[in-house]
């Protein structure tokens, strides 16, 4: 089930504007990558997928592990691309990495979401509010698990 918070409907689409998701490997960010293709495909734009497995994490191993990390975080992330890819070659996709968080990335660049796909326990909730007010950014806040 995708709920909306902002009628994407009503917005246009801005040049270079993308579809931003966050894939964390956590369960909710799987369904938030899947509603993420499917909302770009419908819209015909590029799908920003940015990868993050935590700030907290980072800070617990050197740079090296942290680079080995950032490059499995990005071929597990390749790998659950490959279907939608291979049903939609057109899709543009872009995969982001070297932010520690979805709140830092969206601070650093206002412009790039016309629409940001969140999983339903979004882990930095009141960060990523504060860096989409008065963005005009729409967002979409999915939950395809049927919780009791």
């Amino acid at each position: 089930m995708t709920d909306t918070l902002i009628d994407p409907a009503s917005l246009t689409t801005a040049a270079g504007a993308a579809v931003v998701v966050e894939a964390d490997g956590r369960a909710a960010s799987n369904d938030a990558l899947h509603a993420a293709i499917e909302e770009a495909l419908r819209r015909g734009a590029p799908l920003r997928v940015l990868t993050t497995w935590g700030a907290r994490h980072r800070e617990m191993y050197d740079a090296s592990a942290v680079a080995e990390r950032d490059r499995l975080s990005e071929a597990q992330l390749q790998r659950r691309l490959a279907r939608a890819l291979k049903r939609s070659p057109e899709l543009d996709v872009q995969s982001i990495v070297g932010y520690d968080s979805l709140a830092e990335y969206l601070t650093t660049q206002p412009e790039s979401p016309q629409v940001l796909v969140l999983g339903a326990d979004s882990p930095d909730s009141a960060g990523v509010e504060a860096a989409l007010a008065g963005s005009g950014c729409a967002v979409l806040t999915c939950d395809r698990r049927h919780r009791l």
